[in-house]
């Protein structure tokens, strides 16, 4: 199965004059507590994982940062791990349409301030970077583009005293049947049966990342 990484957009059809994508402020003070307690850092997030999504606070309130309307794939803030966009309720159907396993991701709803219309958080259980197989991954160095670097094992990278962010991340078959992958500490991937779903509908907000900094590959063995 073929993959894609997504950012959101800021295409000036929809952009207007400022310099960021379409945000949702999240504003629900117990699940702003939530996450805080529960996913403060990824090995806080990991060991909370199994329950995290269940025992998420609901019926969340949200508001929209500086534009005048709502789209179908949005940013957010404040960060959360695993929360990859604020999205519409077409981008829920599209999932159902094509039967996207329910392990894969979870839907919160949001009422954002002003508007009638369903929105949702979209989370993507993160995989843990102990699902890597390490020999077979590539690591860039953050702070001298165009360096990079294999570990043999999760030890020896975690040992290694200069900062790399993930180039080629690979991991084990069992995840090359699924839809939405996303790697610890790299970005996040669409299936290519869902990109497809996503422009026949016309959804609006999210560009396909094809090179720069955060550009990753993603490879199986």
């Amino acid at each position: 199965m073929k993959y894609s990484q997504l950012s959101f957009t800021l295409d000036k059809k929809i952009r207007g004059r400022y310099e960021m994508p379409h945000t949702i402020s999240i504003e629900s003070k117990n699940f702003l507590k939530y996450i805080s307690d529960k996913a403060k850092t990824i090995s806080v997030y990991f060991e909370n994982q199994r329950n995290f999504y269940d025992d998420m606070p609901d019926n969340l309130l949200g508001k929209l940062l500086k534009r005048s309307n709502v789209i179908d794939f949005m940013d957010f803030t404040p960060s959360c791990l695993s929360l990859v966009a604020v999205v519409s309720n077409n981008i829920k159907r599209i999932f159902e349409q094509l039967k996207i396993s329910k392990d894969e991701y979870v839907f919160k709803r949001i009422f954002i301030e002003g508007y009638t219309e369903d929105f949702y958080l979209l989370f993507i259980p993160m995989i843990p970077d102990t699902e890597f197989v390490y020999p077979k991954c590539i690591f860039e160095d953050m702070f001298d583009n165009g360096i990079t670097k294999i570990f043999n094992n999760r030890v020896e990278y975690y040992n290694d005293p200069n900062n790399y962010c993930l180039k080629k991340v690979t991991l084990g078959n069992v995840y090359n049947s699924y839809d939405l992958l996303y790697p610890q500490g790299g970005g996040f991937f669409f299936s290519e049966r869902i990109i497809n779903a996503m422009q026949q509908e016309n959804i609006i907000g999210y560009d396909i990342i094809k090179g720069g900094c955060f550009y990753e590959e993603l490879h199986f063995v």
